[in-house]
């Protein structure tokens, strides 16, 4: 008779301290020069290398430079910032800290990825919708594109969180990150140059190259291949469930020593 009350009164205190902290995060974000260098020049950035030397193509060329852009701010700027924040507030202590106080654990790192997902989502729909405004065809499968821009999102801030495990402090996540962002960027390079047989389905296996190939076969394409956008969303959902279990298994709250 008692359990009800215990169980349901102390959920509207996290959740409140859960939006606290997301809001928290977000004003320290944004009070970073550099963080908000990155969110507002990758864009501008991208989208002035597509207009000076890329509006030539096709809807074909349009559609791989849709999933190359997407894979780059999504490395960019999703993972290494999920990385670096959590690196950063392990190193600090400042996650010793959170752990000590009503804060379940995974509205914490909820709260710490607020930053990248928000900034992520923000680039990722600057960058499509000024593909569209240099010229690009509309995406013909819009939905498509929002699912893989949705769960590539996932998988890179997962990544980070995964291998800020092994960053020992903030000026080391810019080596750490190197593996994962040379292999998913040269994948996605070299995706289209392949048909899609065995070698690109092996090469998509690399985390947030799926997506990059679902997003160009969704841009231009408005009668994708069932087995292939089938293929893409099963390794999404797999790297997010396998990316999941290790963030769990993996993660510290104290300092690397």
């Amino acid at each position: 008779m008692t359990s009800s009350p215990t169980t349901s009164v102390p959920a509207k205190p996290a959740a409140r301290l859960v939006r606290a902290l997301m809001a928290a995060e977000l004003r320290v974000f944004l009070r970073q020069p550099v963080m908000l260098a990155l969110t507002l020049l990758l864009p501008a950035g991208l989208l002035a290398i597509t207009a000076i030397a890329e509006t030539t193509g096709g809807a074909a060329a349009w559609a791989q430079i849709a999933g190359r852009n997407m894979v780059a701010a999504q490395c960019i700027t999703v993972y290494f910032v999920a990385l670096n924040t959590v690196t950063a507030r392990r190193h600090t202590l400042a996650l010793k800290r959170l752990r000590t106080t009503a804060l379940p654990g995974p509205g914490i790192v909820a709260g710490l990825l607020t930053p990248p997902l928000l900034v992520g989502a923000f680039q990722l729909t600057a960058i499509l919708a000024g593909l569209v405004l240099l010229g690009s065809p509309p995406p013909e499968q819009p939905w498509l594109v929002a699912a893989s821009a949705v769960l590539g999102t996932v998988i890179a801030a997962f990544a980070g969180v995964v291998t800020s495990a092994f960053t020992a402090t903030p000026e080391k996540a810019q080596w750490t990150m190197l593996p994962l962002f040379v292999a998913a960027m040269g994948s996605v390079a070299v995706l289209p140059s392949l048909d899609d047989g065995i070698g690109s389905a092996a090469l998509r296996l690399v985390p947030m190259v799926a997506n990059a190939h679902l997003t160009s076969d969704a841009w231009w394409s408005a009668a994708p291949d069932f087995g292939q956008v089938a293929l893409d969303l099963a390794i999404m959902v797999v790297w997010i469930g396998a990316l999941g279990v290790l963030s769990v298994r993996t993660f510290r709250w104290e300092r690397r020593r």
